[in-house]
Parts: structure tokens; C-alpha cells; sequence
């Protein structure tokens, strides 16, 4: 439990995502008399998020203190919760993870999680989030670190295995298959109740319940007679579907993450229809040119004109819930209130019974004013199990490689995912990306 004048810091805040967590915190109304303090690096950023949130507070009339900085002993100090969206070295660094990779014919579709970019952008995330963990530990040692940035699970394994700070991470991807579910059954969204687990981005249901009847045999069977196909490719689910054949348990997330943690994924790109889809919902590569996508530069740009025009009050703000589980999760620490959580990434304590436990799992979760734990989500089949640990041993070697610096054990990382197509693009993957992104980079890799 917790003082009630609580300081809550959001780090990453000069982006349109503190806006809904803003929206959250209005939603959950019982955090008043908190501090919100907005900490960026940009502290143009920080304190042009700063004025659009004091004026929508003011308008209101709403009990919150509301700061920003740039400077990171100022925004943690004393931090009761801190709420992590970053992503370290900006524009350049995800220009240099997304784009060596496909220099070297590795396909991928969002590169954020698994992949040879995925590895490399844990080479620039993790380092800086251990940073703010390690900050925690001096100056608040009791904060609760909620966690959105990715790589999810070895970002949160980083943490819990180099420091002490208490760590969750958070993302609504398990989301999209209720959305699918409630197309292709015709049911109400908010009726429908499900359990999964597994690994960020890639966890599998295990029961899907409609007003407490179970509808998991249902869907499986809805998807793979494949008779509202319009439904299945517009939401994409057909790698989902091919998954749910082989798997036996359906995956949660849509066929833009799922397809990037399978070798599978290059027959894919072969098939003239899945390729389109996933070219289409990448949005993060031209495929023409083998580059970031020109629309990403030109959508963080608009968004950096909005928020001085939004901070000048050029122009209105309407501020919206998220629906991110954040302000939940602190609102039942603080309040003492019961809460289900759909999803939370927590180290494995007996919930997925084929991965062992201290590896870090996304699985249902319950949180109170004693924290946040998982919830058991029952047995998951061989298959899924198998690729699972995979990746968690992949994981494990890429953090292990950061806190030691180790080069080696990077490669390592590297060369055992099933997007790279040999030990020798491994090397030089890495040996490209540490040369052109040495300037980007916290750690040195021996």
C-alpha cells in the first residue's frame, strides 16, 4: 500500500502515447493528488508535453501536479511508479536495426521483436533501460518499473536479473484475437473472456470463454474451415491459421508479429497472396528499396509539428483513454483493489508449466495492493513449447551477452534465430551493425 500523494513518472513522455496514459489515469479516478512527472531527453519534448497536459488538467479542474525534465535524477527520484516507453537513439537507431538485417536478405515484417533486428535493437534499448532501472535502485528502490517498450522479454529480463527494481511489462496484443473471434462467431467484444500464454507477441489461448461458456473449439473450427475467409484475411490471420493447424492451440496476436518468430516466414513471402498482406501491414520496410519505410519518417515528423502546435494551443487536444493496463495496475497497488489483467509479463513462477521457471512469460495476471502475479494458464502442446524455449534461450543469451559485454554470445544470439539464414550472415550482421551504429550505442561489444 501507498501514501495516497504518489509520484508517477512516465519516461519516453514526449510522445503521443502519455496522452491516453493521461486519458487512463482520468479513467481509473482514484489517483488524484499524484504528481505526473514527464521525463524525455528532448526537453523540448518533455516540456511541450507538459503544456498541453496542464491545460487539459486545468481545464478539468482535476487534483494532479503535472512536471518535466530532462534530467533523469530529478524524474526518479522518489518515483513510486515509473512507466518506461522509449525508443533509444530515435530515427538513426531504427534505421541501422531494421535495415543491415535486410541488406543481407533477412525478411521481416516489424523487426521489433525477434530477428536479427530484433537482437539489435535490444543492443540499444536494453542498455538504456538498465540505466533507469539502475537510477531506481538507488533513489527510489521501491518503484514499480511498467514496461512497454520492445523487445518486451528481455528488456524485462535485463532488469530482473541485473537489479531488484520490480518489474511488469505490458502490451494489449492478446487483444486481437478477441477482435477476430468476435467477427467470425458474430458475439460481443467485451463478453468475450480468454487465457493465454507464452512469450511478448507470440502467446497461445488456452480457453476462450463467451458469458462463462467455453467458445475456444468454436473459433479453431471457424478459422480452419476458413468459411468467412474475407473476415481471416482482412484481419490477417492465415500464418495464424497454418499455426493453429501444426500448433494446436491458437495464436493471439495478428500474422504481423506471429510470422517473424517462424522460418516459416520465407515460404511465406514466397506465396504471392500472405506477402502482400504482410507487406502491407508492416509498415515499418520498403520492400522496393530494402529501407525504412519513407512513411515512418514522415509520420514522426507530422507528429513533432502536432505536438508544438497542440503545446502552442494552435489547435485542440482531445484526450482518450489507451485502454493500457498501467494506470489499472497502479490504481489497485495504491487503492488496494482487485484487478484481472488480460496480460502481464512477469518472471515464470508455475504459470506455463514446459518453460522454466525465472524466465520471463506473458500470461494472465491479478494484481492487489501486495503487486502484481500471474495467473497458471494450464499445459501448452509440444510445438508451442518447443519454440517458446527457443526463443527464451535466444533471449537469455542476448541479455547475458549486454551485462558482459560479450560479443560472442551476441553472435550467439543471432546465429540460433530461425530468421537468420546462416552462422555466416550472423557475423557479418553484427559486424556491419557495430561498425555503422557505434556512435548510437552504450555498451562495447568485446
Amino acid at each position: 500500500m501507498y501514501e495516497m500523494d504518489k509520484k508517477i513518472t512516465i519516461v519516453g513522455a514526449g510522445s503521443h502515447f502519455t496522452l491516453g496514459l493521461l486519458g487512463d489515469l482520468y479513467r481509473v479516478n482514484d489517483l488524484w493528488g499524484s504528481e505526473l512527472m514527464l521525463y524525455d531527453i528532448d526537453e523540448e519534448r518533455a516540456r511541450a508535453m507538459e503544456k498541453i497536459i496542464r491545460r487539459d488538467v486545468e481545464h478539468r479542474d482535476a487534483d494532479l501536479s503535472v512536471n518535466a525534465t530532462s534530467d533523469k535524477t530529478e524524474a526518479l527520484e522518489n518515483s513510486d511508479f515509473t512507466i518506461v516507453a522509449i525508443r533509444a537513439g530515435g530515427l538513426r537507431a531504427l534505421r541501422k536495426f531494421l535495415e543491415i538485417p535486410l541488406r543481407h536478405g533477412i525478411l521481416q515484417v516489424v523487426g521489433d521483436t525477434v530477428g536479427p533486428s530484433g537482437i539489435l535493437k535490444g543492443l540499444f534499448e536494453i542498455p538504456a533501460i538498465l540505466e533507469i532501472a539502475e537510477t531506481l535502485e538507488d533513489l527510489s528502490p521501491k518503484a514499480l518499473m511498467i514496461n512497454f517498450t520492445n523487445p518486451m522479454t528481455p528488456i524485462c529480463m535485463s532488469v530482473l536479473k541485473a537489479t531488484k527494481i520490480k518489474t511488469v511489462g505490458l502490451c494489449h496484443g492478446v487483444y486481437d484475437i478477441i477482435r477476430l473471434a468476435s467477427k467470425l462467431l458474430d458475439l460481443e467484444f467485451d463478453k468475450i473472456k480468454l487465457e493465454a500464454g507464452g512469450i511478448n507477441h507470440l502467446t497461445w489461448v488456452t480457453s476462450m470463454k463467451y458469458s462463462k461458456t467455453e467458445i475456444l473449439d468454436d473459433f479453431n473450427r471457424a478459422v480452419l474451415e476458413g468459411r468467412r475467409w474475407d473476415i481471416i484475411k482482412a484481419h490477417p490471420y492465415i500464418v495464424g491459421r497454418q499455426l493453429l493447424k501444426a500448433y494446436k492451440h491458437p495464436a493471439t496476436a495478428s500474422d504481423r508479429h506471429i510470422a517473424e518468430f517462424f522460418h516459416y516466414l520465407y515460404e511465406w513471402f514466397r506465396d504471392p497472396e500472405i506477402s502482400n498482406i504482410l507487406k502491407k501491414i508492416s509498415r515499418y520496410i520498403d520492400y522496393e528499396k530494402l529501407t525504412l519505410s519513407d512513411k515512418i519518417i514522415e509520420d514522426a515528423e507530422a507528429r513533432w509539428r502536432w505536438l508544438l502546435r497542440a503545446a502552442r494551443g494552435e489547435i485542440p487536444v482531445e484526450v482518450k483513454p489507451s485502454y493500457e493496463s498501467a494506470m489499472d495496475i497502479i490504481s489497485s497497488v495504491v487503492n488496494d483493489k482487485r484487478r484481472e489483467l488480460i496480460a502481464v509479463n512477469l518472471p515464470n513462477d508455475s504459470y506455463i508449466d514446459e518453460v522454466s521457471d525465472g524466465y520471463v512469460v506473458e500470461v494472465p495476471g491479478i494484481v492487489d495492493g501486495n503487486g502484481v502475479r500471474g495467473k497458471p494458464i494450464g499445459r501448452l502442446s509440444t510445438p508451442v513449447s518447443t519454440i517458446l524455449n527457443m526463443h527464451l534461450k535466444k533471449f537469455e543469451l542476448l541479455v547475458q551477452g549486454i551485462l558482459e559485454e560479450s560479443k560472442d554470445l551476441v553472435l550467439e544470439a543471432i546465429a540460433i534465430d530461425p530468421l537468420t539464414t546462416s552462422p555466416e550472415k550472423a557475423e557479418v550482421i553484427l559486424k556491419e551493425f557495430l561498425e555503422e551504429a557505434r556512435d548510437l550505442l552504450a555498451i562495447d561489444l568485446k
